[in-house]
């Protein structure tokens, strides 16, 4: 140990003293050099000359004053340095005395020295809001976003034995859930507003263990509750009650279907238990991938009827401005037009009179198609009926929710006639052009 490093700040008051005690009683007989054996030849090798002679001869502690003194200098002020006068000065009972003492000092001064080489990290107030849980301070000092959970369990106290069990089998499943008695830090200053938050933003689904026991719970209720309204307004499948001992259930779950630890034979409880944590993660890909198909072939569907539509009124342009002879050519210039689309075409204008009157004729033809396949279309669209949205979410007490029925016929005998009416002038139409 290398006590030169070490500043005569580090030695304790009971080293102190200790020194002051052997060193203030004067001494008659002098050391080999010459130098008086207490305080006065430590006084000369430290340096202390003129004015400071009279403080430290009138002081009541004149060891004391002068290795303050010397502290107050800076200079030469290490424990070495201090240890080779006493030395000087013959002094070996003091350096044996105080042998034990200046190494506990010297220890306890580098301990303290290393602590202060390492400092807490400042609060940040944006990140510490956001801590819930004991894996979010893991996460946040690997530079991770917040954990987010499986699911979240919530269950009376009296039923802790079952959920320690129901726990231990799902995380052997590799779910990751979060227990409000097991995963929340310390000092969070509203405990309710931190589990709303895990049940609404971090937790995929919320496990109730349903028993007499729970419902006695004021908390339990206002959770359940609050977990339905999270699942109305994000149309998700929320809550999986778990029937732990038969009871009568409460309104938010009687609609439900509920997982039942009491039934017995094949029905597998705990497998049945994660599918419903673990389905929609396995679905969710493949949901993705097959809307994503539809929304490209509706895409080329409006794309082919879109280009149908401009190639049939260049067509029709075709027959009122272009002459007989001219139209065998410009069939081939209309895009996107298969083989068999055109030798049909082709054929048609062979046969075709140019007259005003075939003309006309033929036009009406064309327009009365265009008509038809619009009003089929308009027909599919609205035979698809519109599911009104049910009441506001904010208000829902009870399931009851009543349609008028009246209302949705009376519209659909209207729907009805109005196509009666169209199909009829259609027909009356055609009549007219066959006849002409």
């Amino acid at each position: 140990m290398d006590l030169s490093t070490i500043p005569l700040t580090a030695l304790s008051i009971r080293t102190r003293n200790t020194i002051s005690n052997l060193l203030n009683p004067t001494k008659f007989l002098p050391c080999d050099n010459g130098l008086p054996r207490d305080w006065r030849g430590l006084a000369h090798l430290a340096n202390i000359e003129g004015e400071l002679l009279p403080l430290v001869s009138s002081h009541s502690d004149p060891t004391m004053f002068i290795l303050n003194t010397v502290i107050q200098k800076k200079s030469k002020d290490d424990i070495a340095n201090l240890l080779n006068m006493l030395s000087i000065l013959e002094r070996w009972d003091i350096i044996d005395d105080t042998q034990q003492f200046i190494e506990e000092d010297t220890e306890k001064y580098l301990k303290c020295l290393e602590n202060s080489q390492t400092t807490v990290e400042t609060i940040e107030e944006s990140v510490d809001a956001k801590v819930l849980t004991v894996d979010d301070l893991y996460r946040i000092r690997q530079g991770l976003e917040n954990q987010r959970y499986d699911a979240f369990v919530l269950y009376a106290n009296e039923d802790v034995d079952f959920a320690n069990e129901m726990i231990d089998k799902l995380e052997k499943f590799n779910i990751k859930l979060c227990i409000k008695d097991r995963d929340l830090i310390g000092g969070i200053n509203f405990e309710h507003e931190a589990v709303m938050t895990l049940i609404s933003e971090r937790c995929n689904r919320m496990i109730i263990i349903v028993s007499p026991n729970f419902l006695k719970s004021s908390a339990n209720e206002f959770f359940l509750n609050y977990a339905q309204a999270v699942s109305i307004d994000k149309r998700q499948r929320k809550i999986i009650p778990c029937l732990y001992k038969k009871c009568a259930l409460p309104l938010q779950l009687s609609y439900m279907f509920i997982l039942d630890y009491t039934r017995v034979g094949l029905y597998d409880f705990w497998g049945r238990l994660r599918d419903s944590i673990q389905v929609s993660n396995t679905l969710q890909n493949g949901n993705i991938k097959e809307q994503h198909l539809k929304d490209i072939q509706n895409n080329t569907l409006a794309e082919n009827k879109i280009q149908y539509s401009t190639n049939l009124d260049r067509y029709k342009s075709d027959i009122e401005t272009v002459p007989s002879e001219k139209l065998q050519g410009s069939v081939q210039n209309i895009p996107n037009l298969t083989s068999v689309t055109q030798i049909k075409l082709s054929k048609s204008i062979e046969n075709f009179n140019v007259s005003n009157l075939e003309k006309e004729r033929h036009i009406g033809l064309l327009q009365w198609t265009r008509k038809k396949l619009k009003l089929k279309q308009e027909t599919k669209e609205q035979s698809h009926e519109t599911i009104p949205y049910l009441p506001s979410l904010d208000n829902l007490s009870t399931l009851g929710i009543t349609i008028d029925s009246t209302d949705i016929s009376q519209n659909k005998s209207k729907e009805d006639k109005s196509k009666e009416k169209k199909f009829k002038k259609i027909k009356t139409f055609r009549k007219m052009l066959l006849k002409s």
